[in-house]
């Protein structure tokens, strides 16, 4: 328990510096929503711990973790969401592949995503019904589940090979 929490403060300590240093035009957050108004232009949104509103348009990618994507806007490139959920509306545009892991994601026309849309541990789910032009894949939260169960088990089984332990012998004369 000890260990996971130095890890995780760890972890804190090298995305804080990641979060000051942005690039031009790019937004990094830790723990505080990114919001892209109507007209407003960035590059890049990550954001961890909080969640991302696309109104305006975004020429890189969107990356949310342990948070939501909304958009109504446009993101040029593609969006990844970890542990959370995204939202695309009917007139908005996602340039490359939506992917979704650990949550699910909505989207209201096939035009709305122009890559493929990815969802594992979730629900992916169209409100529209136009025709699917793109590959659309859904993987429902017993088969993630399972999926890192095993994952798990093969690292354990990498990290922490079986100590056998050798029998004493008594040497008494």
């Amino acid at each position: 328990m000890l260990t996971s929490l130095m890890r995780f403060l760890g972890l804190l300590l090298l995305i804080a510096p990641i979060a000051s240093a942005q690039a031009q035009g790019s937004r990094i957050y830790f723990g505080q929503d990114v919001f892209v108004a109507p007209g407003q232009q960035i590059h890049n949104a990550v954001c961890v711990f909080c969640s991302v509103q696309v109104e305006g348009d975004l020429t890189g990618r969107a990356l949310v973790l342990f948070g939501n994507l909304n958009v109504t806007g446009r993101v040029e490139r593609g969006a990844t969401v970890v542990w959370g959920n995204a939202v695309v509306d009917s007139q908005a545009r996602i340039g490359g592949n939506a992917v979704v892991l650990g949550g699910n994601a909505v989207y209201e026309t096939d035009d709305s995503i122009s890559g493929s849309a990815y969802v594992l541990g979730g629900h992916l789910s169209k409100t529209g019904v136009h025709a699917i032009s793109h590959r659309r894949v859904s993987v429902g939260p017993a088969v993630f589940i399972g999926v890192a169960i095993l994952v798990i088990l093969l690292l354990s089984v990498i990290f922490f090979p079986r100590v056998r332990h050798r029998p004493t012998v008594n040497q008494t004369t």
